[in-house]
This record gives structure tokens, sequence and C-alpha cells, in this order.
């Protein structure tokens, strides 16, 4: 193999793949980035066996080959590199030599025909999300994704397709996240998709690599099944990973139809006093409790330890709906993340009781509406 390519281009594509690369360390060849020229261009892979990434740049081939190089010393070498520069790589036995104007060096690598072959779809993708609302989204559901295997479909997010929006939704059965995105209207490759495909579910591993992928600039995510695969393209990078079979909880069962209580927080002021809370309670497994109290109009935030001591803060709220005062349990950390994923500078907090789950919401004030379609779920601590 021998080519000419500039560093930009080879820098901005090695860094979308490298994060898949060098996950499994059984296989020492998955440490490896495979290059190989295709059809004009320089094609580069790289795979941990769970989720493989494609992508092509533009290349001056001079000679056809492959080679595997070990993706951490590739990329130390390239984003070091002026930006700028022009290279020229050639392989042989070996490994792979890169020469620019001031910089050679020569990367000991593998035969480019041990490396696994990475599925590609090569058709017209049926499906596509917006990219920038997508990956809002999953910035605001992977945490709530599990990370215990026991219940291998928790860790992956729940995708439904419907005509003009999909439901997204994680939990790890301790709390829920869901948002609803909507999509443009596509034709009859996309009806055909909906009438095979009304819903999945994607490893968070898979979409955490998704997020990574798309840029300011990105448009769209394509998607397509195949037998059992799931095809993504954003921008020319292709990511495959396989969709995990199981079946999801009927999450919608779980979400209140109504509330008793719906107070407004200032989102700012909420989220520091969680903070101060968690301090005087194991914050992966400590307690603090809520108490709303409509006729105040007020809500205090409370804990204590055995260890630290104990702290109370008294916080005003808008009272939307009064019910009878209440008090509810909560682990701080999942308090303070859902607080962390929504949007404005107020919050919605809606309950019925000490027992059943909590909801939060984003407000905004000039509208007096909720903002987006975002909602979160708390499974309160029963005493």
């Amino acid at each position: 193999m021998k080519l000419i390519c500039t560093q930009e281009n080879l820098s901005r594509a090695i860094s979308c793949l490298e994060r898949i690369a060098g996950r499994q360390s059984a296989l020492p060849i998955l440490s490896n980035f495979l290059l190989e020229t295709e059809k004009g261009r320089l094609k580069i892979s790289a795979t941990n066996l769970e989720i493989g990434g494609i992508i092509y740049i533009g290349a001056k081939i001079e000679k056809e080959g492959k080679v595997a190089i070990p993706g951490k010393v590739l990329c130390n070498f390239i984003y070091n590199l002026p930006a700028g520069d022009v290279l020229q790589l050639e392989s042989d036995k070996e490994g792979l030599k890169i020469e620019s104007a001031a910089y050679q060096v020569k990367i000991k690598g593998v035969d480019g025909k041990d490396f696994p072959i990475i599925p590609q779809y090569k058709e017209e993708y049926p499906y596509s999300f917006p990219a920038q609302k997508l990956k809002t989204a999953l910035s605001r559901l992977l945490f709530c994704v599990s990370l215990n295997n026991a219940r291998l479909e928790l860790t992956g997010v729940h995708v439904f397709f419907y005509k003009d929006q999909i439901h997204l939704a994680a939990t790890d059965s301790f709390r829920l996240a869901e948002e609803i995105i909507l999509v443009a209207g596509g034709g009859e490759s996309q009806s055909d998709f909906l009438s095979k495909n009304q819903s999945l579910i994607i490893p968070g591993n898979t979409l955490q690599e998704i997020i990574r992928v798309i840029t300011p600039e990105s448009q769209e995510v394509k998607i397509a099944l195949k037998e059992n695969q799931i095809f993504f393209e954003i921008d020319g990078v292709q990511i495959i990973s396989r969709s995990i079979n199981g079946k999801y909880p009927d999450y919608k069962q779980i979400i209140p139809k109504e509330f008793v209580l719906s107070v407004i927080l200032e989102k700012e002021v909420f989220q520091r006093a969680v903070k101060i809370a968690s301090g005087f309670s194991s914050y992966n497994s400590g307690e603090i409790a809520l108490t709303f109290q409509s006729g105040e109009k007020q809500c205090v935030v409370s804990s204590q330890s055995a260890e630290t001591g104990e702290n109370k803060t008294t916080l005003p709220i808008e009272v939307q709906k009064a019910g009878p005062t209440l008090t509810i349990i909560f682990n701080p950390r999942y308090v303070l993340e859902g607080i962390n994923a929504l949007p404005g500078e107020k919050i919605l907090f809606l309950a019925n009781n000490s027992s059943s789950p909590a909801a939060l919401r984003a407000y905004t004030e000039e509208s007096g509406t909720l903002a987006g379609d975002y909602l979160y779920i708390m499974m309160p601590i029963r005493k």
C-alpha cells in the first residue's frame, strides 16, 4: 500500500474511531486500526467485536494494499503533527512508514488479513434522526442506562418508531428518562422500515460512540437494520452494532397519568440545596428528604447521618397544584442527575405520595408551559 493524504483528514478519521479500538485485550489485533485502499480512497476500520466503525477519506492511491497498525501509536503521532502537513503512507511486511516534510516514523504492524470482517450497509438508509436533537436527547438519557449485565435489555436505550416522532427511554429500574423527538416524514422506504421495525434496543455503549461522532455541523443520523445488526451513518462515518434482544419493560405503565402535587422550583437553588444535603448523606446509597408544604409555599430539603451531622434547607416554591404536606425520601444522586439533565432555569416537581414515582420536568416562565418533551422519573426510597 502506498498513498498520499492530508494530516487533517487522517486526524479527523482516527479521532472518530479511536475509542472503539483497544477495548478487547484478549485479542491484540483489536487494538489496531485497519488501513486499506478501496475504490481510490483510504478506508480506516476499528472494532472491539461489539461495535465497529468505518470511515473513508480522500487520498491519492499509488499502490493498493492493507495493514493493521496499533491505534494508540498512530493517534499519538498524527495528532502531534502540524495541521496542513501532507503525508505519504507506505506499508510493507513489517508495518507502516509515514513521512511528511519534517517528520518520519516507522510503525510496526500486522498483516491486515487477520483483522475481523466488519459488516457494511451499502443500500439506501431508510430512516434518519435529526442529529442535534438526537445528541441532546442521548446526553439526557444515557446516565440512566443500567451498568448491570444481569438484565441486558436495561443496558440499552429503547427506541420506539413512529411516522413523525420517536420515543427514546432509558432506565436502570431506579429512575427512568424519556424524550420524544419529532422527525420529518419520509417516503416509501421509511414506511417499509416502520412496518417491519416498531422498536429496538440499542446498546448504551454504541450510543456513546454516536454522540462522539456527531459534530455541530451534523444534520442527520441515518439508520438501517439487517439481521440483528444496526447500521448508523453520520457524515460518512459508519458505526455498526448488534441490537439487544430482549423485552424492554413497559415503562409507560410506570409513569403516573396525573399528579396530586405540582410545584415549580428554581433549578439552581434546588440543585444547590440537594448538593449540600448529599454532603450529610452517603452520595451513592444515602438518603435525603424532600418535604413539600403547599400552604407555606416551601420545600424543605434535609438529611442527616451519624458520621457527619445534619442539614436542613428551606426553599420557596410556586404551587401549581396543592396537595397535603408530603415528605419523600430519595437517593441524592438520582435527584441531582435528574436536575442536571434539565434545561432552563425552572423545574417542575410532580408527585402523588411518599411511595410512588415522582417526576421532574423543565418549565419555561415566559410561556408558562413545559419546556421540551423530556421527562425524568425517580423512585423514592420506601420506609
